[in-house]
């Protein structure tokens, strides 16, 4: 057997996840491979469901105007259940639309997972830093935990084999040939029966549901009225989730049976499962015109006892860690966004931007202290989803609301951490007040969108948009009214030559960039949103590290931001909207997963500073 190649990212599985941790890797020298037993890209089929937190994600990554581009939104929800007058059949009970106010875009839209997958691995293929071999599977793994502590160290050690001919899913059926690999951090986003779980020791908590489902995605032949809608339909007889797709066609999700007999899955067949949706759709009819897809399972409802093991050297996410049904439409977007959380602290920490062992490995603690009880929120949100569909209530417009925020991300609030810092003077996250109530600025919640104008153009942008995933953070200076209130001026110009200063009164060591043109040259980006009248600033009368000079390209003119109209979408009213007093203002370390790092005063320059020594990225 040859000597084990070495890279520093082993990821099992090239599905959603896996190529979403992999997008973190781009324009960088840290060695990846993805090694999946499909012989190639998913080509139809599974998830679909896409949440505007995940699209911000795409946009990060650069392709979300592909994505968007094919997705079909969903603008409208139609609520459906049985006769109020006790006859027979189903009745709208209302119609309501598909939107959160806070978010300020689309709420959720529909795109085929293997489509996702499509465009997040053209965005890989430029890069020979990535590799993906398919039809691979591991054969062993060991891990030595006595060089977890070591930064530079080797210590996962695989084995890989090709499958078999014919061989779709157990792992372990390889052919002869086979290589080792040697990797810094192995990742297992290997799916609900994941190999690297059951290697890791790593339990599923939980049970399985005591129903089985099938899902069609088919063009309908139907006189249903709301069939471009997404509906719910809620019958005697069982409940249905309807979302519309592009090109004619919509996806169904049946419950086929319940109770303790449960058939196996694989004895389903599709008639059987469009007998159960004619049932509950009754008195309408239904008819498949084409099918392009279908399948049937039993969804389990568990959570993994660990996202990590051998002191952070291997992870787990999205199925792999925890699985639930699917009417939320939260499968790919949670373990998107599971991967989204972990790529930024492992790219961090592998261009060496976090200065000892030991902050590193805290750093990766937070994957877990943070993903982990996300999970278990969504598990004991899919438990409870479908009441409120079980009978009419009068509070249901309220609570339907509630969960539809909740499916959009924006009740996740990550726990204090070297990586959160609460506001000075608070000692618990429950002194920060309700988190589904408004789009604010808290700590440990992603970043609000928001629309603002750049001061050089007028140009229009949102932010998360600008908020390019290249490992670098964020410190966004909500400088107020500087035109009109000369001590915000005043302090605006004291920040700003501070955050530019090199040596330990400064933080020029992070605010500058990194000589030799390497990766991650920039690691703290610094921004500017004011809210003065726009004609009466000069972008160059501002303080050098808000529009710093290129010797090569000249001034960057895209760090300064007005709140004011543009010219055709209107005005962000960005400081109301996110509750900033203009005489005050704020500043905001933004994490580069676009999660709120701390929020201080504007003037706060040793609050910022304290956040990255904190890290271990400022001595």
């Amino acid at each position: 057997m040859a000597n084990p190649e070495s890279v520093d990212i082993l990821i099992i599985g090239a599905g959603p996840a896996g190529l979403a941790l992999a997008n973190w890797f781009r324009n960088s020298n840290i060695r990846v491979l993805l090694v999946d037993k499909k012989p190639g890209p998913t080509t139809r089929g599974q998830a679909e469901g896409l949440k505007s937190t995940t699209n911000e994600i795409f946009e990060t990554f650069g392709i979300g105007a592909q994505i968007t581009a094919e997705s079909w939104r969903l603008e409208e929800i139609a609520i459906w259940g049985a006769r109020k007058d006790g006859g027979a059949g189903i009745e709208r009970e209302q119609v309501i639309q598909d939107k959160v106010e806070e978010l300020g875009k689309i709420r959720e839209t529909m795109l085929q997972q293997s489509r996702v997958e499509h465009h997040m691995l053209q965005n890989l293929l430029p890069h020979s830093n990535i590799q993906i071999q398919y039809d691979t599977v591991p054969a062993s793994v060991k891990i030595d935990a006595a060089l977890s502590n070591e930064t530079d160290a080797y210590p996962v050690e695989v084995t890989l084999a090709g499958v078999a001919s014919d061989e779709e899913d157990f792992y372990g059926n390889g052919t002869d040939a086979e290589e080792r690999i040697r990797a810094k951090y192995i990742v297992g986003c290997d799916g609900a029966r994941s190999w690297l779980r059951k290697q890791l020791n790593v339990t599923l908590e939980g049970d399985l549901t005591d129903s089985v489902f099938g899902v069609v995605d088919m063009v309908p032949k139907s006189n249903f009225p709301d069939i471009r809608k997404v509906c719910y339909l809620r019958a005697d007889t069982g409940t249905i989730l309807l979302v519309p797709r592009s090109n004619k066609e919509v996806r169904l999700y049946i419950p086929v049976e319940s109770g303790s007999a449960l058939p196996d899955p694989k004895d389903l067949t599709f008639a059987r499962i469009m007998d159960a949706a004619r049932r509950i759709l009754s008195p309408y009819t239904l008819d498949a015109g084409s099918v392009a897809w279908w399948s049937a399972y039993r969804v389990g409802q568990r959570v993994g006892s660990h996202f990590s093991t051998h002191g952070e050297r291997a992870f787990l996410v999205g199925d792999a860690v925890h699985t639930h049904s699917p009417k939320a439409g939260q499968g790919m977007n949670t373990s998107i966004q599971d991967a989204y959380n972990l790529g930024w602290k492992l790219r961090l920490i592998l261009h060496k931007h976090i200065h000892s062992a030991g902050a590193a490995q805290t750093l990766l603690r937070t994957y877990e202290s943070e993903r982990r009880p996300v999970a278990l929120d969504l598990i004991a949100f899919d438990r409870g989803y479908l009441k409120l569909f079980a009978a009419p209530s009068a509070q249901f417009d309220t609570e339907f609301l509630r969960a539809m925020k909740f499916t959009t991300g924006l009740s996740i609030r990550y726990p204090p951490s070297r990586a959160v810092h609460l506001h000075r003077g608070v000692t618990s996250p429950a002194d920060l007040g309700p988190s589904l109530l408004k789009a604010d600025l808290v700590p440990g919640k992603r970043l609000p969108e928001f629309q603002v104008v750049y001061q050089a153009d007028g140009t229009t942008t949102r932010i998360h948009a600008r908020l390019h995933a290249t490992g670098a953070f964020r410190l966004l200076v909500f400088a107020g009214d500087i035109v009109g209130q000369t001590q915000l001026r005043d302090k605006l110009e004291t920040l700003g030559a501070r955050l530019a200063a090199p040596g330990p009164e400064g933080l020029g060591e992070l605010t500058g960039t990194l000589s030799g043109g390497g990766p991650d040259t920039m690691r703290l980006e610094t921004l500017l949103v004011h809210c003065a009248e726009r004609d009466k600033i000069e972008l160059l009368s501002l303080p050098d590290v808000f529009r710093p000079w290129s010797e090569t390209e000249g001034y960057d003119y895209w760090r300064v931001f007005a709140d004011a109209d543009s010219a055709y979408e209107g005005h962000g009213h960005v400081y109301e909207r996110l509750e900033i007093e203009r005489e005050t203002g704020c500043a905001v370390v933004v994490r580069p997963d676009g999660y709120v790092g701390a929020v201080l005063e504007v003037d706060d320059f040793e609050g910022v500073k304290g956040y990255f020594q904190g890290l271990g990225m400022f001595r």
